[in-house]
């Protein structure tokens, strides 16, 4: 460690994390390793950060390791409790892979009370039996190393299943005891799969089925856009053209970079194509039937790409701009039907128009909905104490619900007998307690239409999530009677529905969990305009914007169709996403967006002098504020210190793991997820309206101190008056 602190970038580094506020004394600015293998991240909180790897072998061959922690939502391991427990975990395989051979590797141990009354598991693989290990109770863990048939893999989602059957008794133990539990090291066990890369034959017909995620798929996509300096037209349909990708892949995004023709072996060896621009832009790559093109008649071809003959390279052309537009658009819209061939030409009465529907929907406010629609299927449990059901259903993000509102839902449900009065129905709305039902009749009941209300309060903007935690209880008799769990039964239909109340537009900015959570205001799902302006032609730059806006396209599957495109930094007036390097906002973000004084202390002068002059090192920067030339209309800056770093920052900033963190107005970051850091912004601003009497309510929650106080003059206003009052009977009295 001393001899690290010695080298000058890192101590230009560590002078620029001192100066930062408290909140981020150790994240602000260190400077990255030289290498991967050559030290930690020593700002990171921990140092854990496995993530799915591929890399070239001989002959060919290809190798991917997936960490099950890179495939699972929750962090950590997988806990296995009771004696009877299981656990999914799913990955992706694409068409394109010629699966060679596979194998898991499972690190795993057991608790100690179970030694000598061998706990197993049980591992299934798309819902077939592939191994049963012993489970271990020694002080160490234990690793497992299993070989998969590949001809049990198939393309598309793969499920492992792992089930855990422990014991520590023979009698009638506790199903339930903690001393039934089996950690899994997911850091450490991960699935290994060596592939071959079939030779691509896809047709145009095939296009969502060759853009797919996962081993083999679209890892890494180059985008050549024509010859010469990026336009506003070609940063345009490199964004749609991402987007198309993304909305197809649905839940990663792709490193996405900028090609040139000139060196195209060099930069894009490994990555899948897509080519925009004009004939004579295109030449020497294209087809040669593109020459025949006339008018604005727009082309769409699929093909090897001449670098690599197992990856695909997709044409979208034409003589004119809006030819060029139509090919775009006949790409991104999913439902539009192409033909299955090489190639296909359309005229422009056959290309889409308008806006382009998006792939999920919000719900709307003052509305019935049937949760079968929500994702809810029957649950039933039969011979089980415990068991789960839900859904989930996505807001829109300016949706605010009135004070003391409630979704109403009714339930559909019926269990059996012999439950005794400790058996529930738990509601949780968003991981949080709402509500209970209580099963109570003896004898069994079947129950359509229950009517149960949730405080609106319990649902935010964007995503939501609903669970119902059952779990039936019988009296205990004798030694194993409470065991003997035959008898119980209860069933939750998927004809329940769900009643949202009214709502009025509100939303109070800046809020970067809004943009993580539903991409707002960037999502082309509003009626308020979108501006993406790049600070400077370069391809950094061009990728970084493509790899955003991929990103936010892809939270509800949206095409930026009516957002305009453009570079330098004026605001127009619109909501407005600004991507560029530091240097080049010099001069425009202090002085334009005093938004936030993380990197500063409290004084917005810090945060404009730390900004002009201080090198961002290896950190993005994302942060908000309200347009000083247009208010009700919100700025977004994602900035780095070079463009190379801005590329990285944004490629980290969109992977689930940084950006399910994203709060507040600003965001700092590095390549560990373990550096995000945000902070609240020092100013806000609304847009929407809202009644007098909300906002007087709200403003009285922020402020309690403030409510306080004039409830007091209130009441002090009102002793005053009455004793004025009875001063004055009083003398009216003495008076006769």
């Amino acid at each position: 460690m001393i001899s690290a602190l010695r080298s000058p970038a890192l101590a230009a580094a560590l002078a620029f994390a001192f100066a930062a506020a408290p909140l981020a004394p150790l994240v602000a600015a260190a400077q990255q390793a030289p290498n991967d293998d050559a030290v930690y991240d020593v700002y990171a909180r921990y140092r854990d950060d496995p993530k799915m790897t591929t890399e070239a072998l001989e002959n060919g061959l290809w190798r991917a390791r997936l960490p099950l922690a890179a495939l699972r939502p929750q962090p950590g391991s997988i806990r296995l409790d009771g004696a009877k427990a299981t656990e999914q975990v799913s990955f992706a395989m694409a068409p394109q892979a010629d699966i060679q051979s596979a194998r898991l590797i499972l690190r795993h141990v057991s608790g100690r009370a179970q030694e000598g009354s061998k706990p197993q598991l049980r591992l299934e693989l798309n819902d077939r039996f592939i191994a049963q290990i012993d489970g271990v109770t020694e002080h160490a863990a234990a690793v497992n190393e299993i070989v998969l048939d590949p001809s049990i893999l198939v393309s598309g989602f793969n499920t492992l299943q792992i089930d855990a059957v422990q014991r520590y008794t023979y009698g009638c133990q506790d199903p339930d005891a903690a001393e039934l539990w089996t950690d899994i090291d997911t850091s450490r066990s991960y699935v290994e799969i060596i592939y071959a890369r079939e030779p691509f034959t896809a047709s145009l017909a095939d296009l969502s089925a060759v853009l797919t995620a996962g081993v083999g798929g679209v890892e890494d996509l180059a985008l050549i856009t024509g010859r010469g300096e990026m336009t506003a037209d070609t940063l345009r349909w490199g964004a749609l053209a991402s987007q198309a990708v993304a909305n197809r892949l649905g839940y990663t995004v792709p490193r996405i970079s900028r090609a040139d023709t000139a060196m195209l072996s060099a930069t894009a060896g490994k990555s899948d194509l897509i080519a925009i621009g004009t004939p004579e832009d295109l030449a020497g790559l294209a087809p040669t039937a593109l020459s025949s093109l006339k008018g604005d008649e727009s082309w769409l071809s699929i093909g090897p790409s001449p670098v690599d003959r197992s990856r695909f390279l997709i044409v979208l052309s034409g003589r004119t701009p809006a030819a060029i537009e139509g090919a775009v658009r006949a790409f991104a819209a999913v439902n539009f039907p192409l033909s299955d061939t090489a190639s296909l030409v359309l005229s422009p009465g056959e290309v889409p128009t308008g806006n382009l529907m998006a792939r999920k929907q919000t719900l709307r406010t003052e509305a019935k909905y049937a949760l079968k629609d929500l994702g809810l299927t029957n649950a039933s449990l039969l011979g089980e104490a415990h068991g789960t059901a839900g859904f989930t259903l996505d807001l829109p993000a300016d949706v605010r619900f009135r004070t003391g509102a409630e979704v109403l839902l009714s339930l559909d449900f019926a269990y059996g007998a012999g439950l005794d009065d400790k058996s529930v129905v738990n509601i949780l709305v968003n991981d949080q307690f709402q509500r209970a039902i209580r099963l109570t009749n003896p004898d069994g009941e079947v129950t359509p239409g229950y009517e149960i209300a949730v405080p609106a309060a319990a649902f935010r903007p964007g995503h939501n999530s609903v669970r119902f935690e059952i779990e039936l209880s019988t009296g205990a008799a004798g030694e194993c009677a409470a065991r003997d769990t035959r008898h119980l039964a209860f069933i939750l239909k998927d004809t329940s529905t769900l009643t949202l109340p009214p709502a009025v537009q509100y939303v109070e900015l800046p809020n970067l969990a809004l943009l993580s959570e539903a991409g707002f205001p960037y999502t082309s799902a509003g009626t308020q305009p979108v501006a993406i302006r790049a600070t400077d032609t370069g391809s950094n730059t061009a990728a970084a914007v493509w790899t955003l806006a991929a990103r936010l396209g892809q939270i509800y599957g949206t095409i930026f169709t009516d957002a305009t495109f453009g570079f330098g930094l004026e605001l127009p007036e619109a909501h407005t996403l600004i991507v560029g390097t530091r240097p080049d906002l010099n001069g425009f973000l202090p002085a334009e967006l005093s938004m936030s004084n993380l990197l500063s202390g409290a004084a917005p002068d810090g945060f404009t002098r730390n900004v002009s002059t201080v090198d961002l090192g290896d950190n993005g920067l994302l942060i908000e504020g309200e347009s000083p030339e247009h208010p009700g209309h919100l700025v977004t800056v994602l900035t780095a210190e070079t463009g190379t770093q801005l590329l990285a920052s944004t490629r980290a900033l969109v992977q689930p793991s940084h950006w399910s963190q994203l709060q507040g107005g600003t965001a700092v970051w590095r390549e560990h997820a373990a550096t995000m850091v945000t902070q609240a912004a020092s100013n806000g601003f609304e847009i929407g309206s809202m009644p007098a009497g909300e906002k007087a309510r709200l403003a009285a929650g922020r402020t309690p101190w403030g409510w306080i106080l004039s409830i007091a003059a209130v009441l002090f206003a009102l002793a005053a008056v009455l004793a004025l009052i009875a001063r004055y009977m009083r003398k009216r009295m003495n008076d006769k």
